[in-house]
């Protein structure tokens, strides 16, 4: 199998049960023979980031932001994945469009508050999904994942409500319309 190239969304095909990705989006960052790596879009922590972090951080937010789980891989903080670089702000070119940051100083640029400053907009992300060597080919293989070409609209959603289910119907698939085969897939 081919190597793909990020940025691009995984879907979790309907018949994958393992609890960490079923109806799942993946945003791809990084896909090489040494593994994978990308962030789940449509899994929200309850209350969203201001209600966790810190006054003095979340202050600099706008108070709508959401706080998503990445997956089941647990980074020691916050990471912001956004489309652009963002001159002063340390950074790294994940994919052509696609920039993660994990230093504070970038949350007031990408989840702005005051009303004078345009938010760039990305993801506020804890966690990460990582795959070794060869794991996420042999899952495609297997057909835990479906690829859809990046899209900002399902990469970037602004609301997650039925994510999984627009961007499966974006490839023709209806989740009704698959069965697991016996012992499922994990």
């Amino acid at each position: 199998m081919e190597t793909l190239t990020p940025p691009y969304l995984l879907l979790a095909a309907p018949i994958l049960s393992d609890p960490n990705f079923e109806k799942t989006v993946v945003l791809m960052g990084h896909h090489s023979e040494e593994g994978a790596v990308g962030w789940i879009v449509n899994r929200l922590v309850d209350g969203g980031a201001v209600a966790l972090l810190p006054e003095e951080v979340s202050a600099t937010i706008h108070p709508d932001t959401p706080l998503r789980i990445g997956g089941p891989v647990a980074t020691p903080g916050l990471i912001v994945v956004h489309r652009e670089t963002i001159e002063g702000i340390d950074s790294i070119d994940m994919a052509p469009g696609l920039v993660v940051s994990a230093t504070p100083a970038v949350l007031p640029r990408v989840f702005a508050a005051a009303p004078d400053v345009p938010p760039i907009g990305g993801l506020l992300v804890f966690g990460y999904s990582g795959w070794g060597p060869g794991q996420l080919e042999h899952e495609m293989e297997e057909g835990s994942w479906l690829v859809l070409p990046y899209d900002p609209v399902f990469a970037f959603p602004t609301d997650v409500t039925g994510l999984w289910e627009r961007a499966l119907a974006e490839l023709g698939v209806r989740p009704e319309c698959v069965s697991t085969p016996p012992g499922g897939v994990n």
